[in-house]
């Protein structure tokens, strides 16, 4: 899998490079990216829905909050690279659950490429605006690099106080830098001229939580080798649909 995610990776940094010359221009439409938070394949519900683990575990999700940027698109002679591309995704708010890239270069595309997390660019640059805004909780002013991703929750397997879940998983100093790079395969999707075309991915916390015992693991809040460990773990929660 590790292997084919990293073939993905490089067939779209490479014609993102030079895709664009190979085919004149045959317009652009859009491309809606729909992600469906799951746990266990079923709709994650915030805060009231006890879940359990393939290690025995159960819990509260109250929060699951991720960046996706430096999204791309590779295609039969064709790419998309998104500018400026930083979103912040919020299981609580839906209109984050969508993200619209524009001006698709029309064609069929096979693979979604994008970072799990911000880039370096983003954190030596400071605090920025939009996704970025560190009013949004997502920034660590005393760090001066943003969190990543934010899993908040409850297990009674958890010996923290109030029995809390808290990964708050950033970083981007090596050797423990927590930002992925992640490349799912698409069912050819088609972008057309003026027209919009869709793609739905899962986010499944499942197996994320799967992958850990919570009596041990519940707590990560600073940049260490357990929060890129938690960086890796989390990779495994796209899929497409």
């Amino acid at each position: 899998m590790n292997r084919m995610i990293r073939t993905l990776w490089a067939v779209c940094a490479a014609v993102i490079a030079f895709g664009f010359a190979l085919h004149p221009d045959r317009g652009s439409g859009t491309l809606k990216i729909t992600l469906l938070p799951r746990f266990s394949g079923e709709p994650l519900v915030l805060g009231n829905q006890l879940y359990h683990t393939q290690q025995g575990d159960s819990l509260y999700v109250d929060m699951l909050r991720f960046y996706l940027s430096n999204i791309q698109l590779q295609g039969k002679g064709t790419a998309f690279s998104e500018k400026n591309s930083y979103h912040l995704i919020d299981a609580e708010e839906s209109a984050s659950l969508t993200i619209e890239l524009k001006n698709v270069p029309a064609g069929n595309y096979e693979s979604l490429c994008f970072y799990a997390g911000t880039d370096s660019l983003a954190n030596v640059s400071g605090a920025m605006g939009g996704d970025l805004d560190p009013t949004l909780g997502m920034y660590w002013a005393w760090n001066s690099g943003y969190i990543n991703v934010k899993i908040e929750g409850r297990s009674n397997s958890s010996p923290a106080l109030h029995h809390a879940l808290t990964f708050h998983i950033g970083g981007y100093m090596p050797p423990n830098q927590t930002v992925r790079r992640i490349a799912l395969p698409l069912k050819d999707i088609k972008i057309a001229k003026d027209k919009t075309s869709t793609v739905r991915i899962g986010v499944d916390l499942s197996k994320f939580f799967n992958r850990i015992r919570i009596r041990s693991t519940n707590q990560i809040m600073i940049p260490s080798w357990a929060a890129a460990q938690m960086a890796d773990y989390f990779t495994g929660v796209f899929s497409p649909e």
